[in-house]
């Protein structure tokens, strides 16, 4: 087990969940070679696997905003695109809105706040900003995402996300996300129609539309969360990568 410990804040992360958090490109490259090398036939895939020099097209995610909301002008010479699971903790230390995650700038500096800074970027019209919400850590995720997509049907999608991260807790499954909290969350929000959100999420409107998100996350090969392009090109999760790959 591993922990990452300041004051009396704590993140507890198992080891076999740490495949949750890390990208295994090259993992699954060795494993294609060697299904290769051992068939003697060719392997053909639908999905793309990033190289550090070659570009990914992502016009799934830049064309589709009902599910994948952006931020910033759509003309904008740089686009950003965030693979996120809203109950991921790393996802959470990126945002940087919950009051704990300051306390892993030590560990995690060039992490911590990565995706906040994109958006006050997006904000100011030098980039758009697209997030892509992809559920996969439990049911949590799964009642956060469609919360997150509620809102976004009545043009609400940042200040919901903002709320959900805001209230992270750096813990998964553990009932901060269950429906009747993030109504209670939904309720906070300024001109937002809470009958209609209550329905939407009661109703799982948006439950189908994220296997529609997973199978688009895997067509890209990402494999792990926070997971950043800029134009098209997979970086690091920290925010000079980021700086480093704006034009």
């Amino acid at each position: 087990m591993s922990e990452q410990n300041s004051g009396e804040k704590t993140i507890t992360i198992k080891k076999e969940d740490l495949w949750k958090y890390s990208t295994f490109v090259l993992l699954a490259l060795v494993v294609i070679v060697g299904i290769v090398a051992f068939s003697g036939e060719s392997t053909t895939s639908n999905t793309i696997v990033p190289t550090p020099n070659q570009p990914v097209s992502l016009d799934a995610f830049i064309s589709n905003p009902d599910l994948y909301p952006s931020i910033g002008p759509q003309d904008a010479k740089n686009v950003v695109v965030e693979f996120s699971d809203f109950q991921c903790p790393f996802c959470a230390m990126a945002a940087g809105l919950a009051n704990w995650t300051s306390d892993y700038q030590a560990q995690y500096g060039s992490l911590i706040g990565v995706a906040k800074n994109v958006q006050d970027l997006a904000e100011n019209g030098e980039v758009r900003f697209i997030y892509v919400p992809w559920s996969f850590l439990g049911a949590e995720s799964t009642y956060a995402s469609q919360a997150a997509l509620c809102a976004n049907d009545q043009g609400k999608f940042k200040e919901m996300h903002d709320a959900i991260f805001e209230a992270h807790d750096g813990k998964e499954n553990n009932g901060k996300y269950n429906k009747d909290k993030l109504e209670v969350m939904a309720a906070k929000i300024s001109g937002i129609d809470t009958v209609k959100f209550n329905a939407c999420l009661e109703n799982d409107t948006h439950l189908s539309d994220l296997q529609k998100i997973a199978s688009d996350v895997s067509s890209v090969g990402v494999t792990g969360t926070p997971t950043f392009f800029v134009n098209g090109q997979k970086v690091s999760s920290s925010w000079p990568a980021v700086q480093a790959a704006l034009k």
